[in-house]
Formats: structure tokens, C-alpha cells, sequence
């Protein structure tokens, strides 16, 4: 999809965090070339197949089903970062897993998973990709962003809110795990201090 902002100027979301020289060191791309900005009302987040990273759309697609849904009634401006086949692409630095996708306001950073290419309803499969989306969000955040952010002397945590979202599609009926995707929400929180939530979609304050 063509960006949603042709304006290439960097949002205070991503100046605020150095993000451009903290993540200088993981891909070719980086951030200033590979960020889009939005401030619509509603936007849909995907891991575009083709594209080979995460993109978004400010309507919903045929595939809404497949997206995560990000609700902007403030009109804030959201920055939305490929992280995985983009951004963060260097052979060391994916080591341990990279999520898909990030999602930045000055007050939110929201890191996404999709595991949207499960495509039918195992009770086995579905925890595993869930423990494995895990994984990959936090080595995202604790071993690669955090880090080189807290070199440019930016601590995430005493600027933002910071949540994880692991994202399958909606059509799936996964209720028969929920009570162990509960359990492993419970664990992130007490373990990591953050919220993990399996769910489509967030409304940015």
C-alpha cells in the first residue's frame, strides 16, 4: 500500500526516543525511511505477505478479519514502524526473534505479533504460537529496542506506557484456549511488569 502521509518529517513520538540512531545498527533500511504516520480515526494493521512486512490502511479491507485495529478518537498522530523484515533485519540482531510491528504516540508504544496464518483451530498449535509471539515481542523490547534506546539516553519505561498485543485472526474461534491464553497474560504481567493481551484491536488515549 502507498504511505498514508507523504510528509517525511519525523513525529516527536520517534525524536522523543532517538529511535532513528538507537536503531541505526539493525537493518539497512531504518526508521526515517521505513516509518508512516497517521492521525485518522481508524486504522488497520496487517502483516502484508507480499510486502514481506507489516503495513496498514486508514479503511477496512476485505481482510479486516486479519488486521489489528487501531481506534484514534483523538485524532493523535500514530506512528507506525516495520519492525520485522524492515527495520530490524540485521542477521545478529533478529537472533531470539523480532515482532512484526510497532505502534508510537508520545504517550504509547504498542508492539504487535500477528499469527494471523494459523488457519485452523488446534488447541496445541494455538499455545505455541502464543508462547512463540511472546518470545519474539519481548526480545523485541528488552534485548533490542529498550536497550540501544537506554544508550541514547531515553528509558522507555519512564516515558511511555508500553503494551504487547499478539494478534490471530478473528475468524479463528480460539475460545477453547482462552483459559490457557489467560494464564500466560497473568504470567507476562507478573513476570514482565507489562500488559500481553490476545486481541484484535486497541483505542489510543
Amino acid at each position: 500500500m502507498p504511505r498514508l502521509s507523504q510528509n517525511k518529517d519525523l513525529p516527536t513520538a520517534i525524536t522523543n526516543l532517538r529511535l532513528c540512531t538507537a536503531l541505526q545498527d539493525c537493518g539497512a533500511i531504518g526508521v526515517a525511511n521505513a516509518f508512516d504516520k497517521s492521525s485518522a480515526e481508524h486504522l488497520y494493521v496487517y502483516d502484508d505477505g507480499d510486502l514481506g512486512y507489516t503495513d496498514w490502511i486508514d479503511v477496512a479491507p476485505v481482510f479486516v478479519s486479519k488486521c489489528f485495529v487501531v481506534t484514534n478518537p483523538n485524532n493523535n498522530i500514530i506512528a507506525l514502524l516495520p519492525l520485522d523484515g524492515r527495520i530490524i533485519t540485521g542477521p545478529s540482531v533478529i537472533v531470539g526473534g523480532v515482532c512484526d510491528g510497532m505502534l508510537l504516540t508520545d504517550k504509547e508504544m504498542c508492539l504487535i505479533e500477528f499469527k494471523t496464518n494459523v488457519s485452523d483451530f488446534n488447541y496445541l498449535t494455538i499455545i505455541q504460537r502464543a508462547n512463540d509471539a511472546i518470545d519474539q515481542l519481548w526480545h523485541t523490547f528488552d534485548v533490542i529496542v529498550k536497550p540501544r534506546c537506554a544508550k541514547k539516553s531515553k528509558e522507555i519505561e519512564n516515558l511511555l506506557s508500553v503494551d504487547f498485543y499478539v494478534v490471530f485472526d478473528k475468524d479463528l474461534e480460539i475460545t477453547g484456549a482462552n483459559s490457557e491464553l489467560m494464564d500466560l497474560q497473568l504470567q507476562f504481567l507478573t513476570d514482565k511488569s507489562h500488559p500481553l493481551y490476545f486481541d484484535d484491536g486497541k483505542v489510543f488515549q
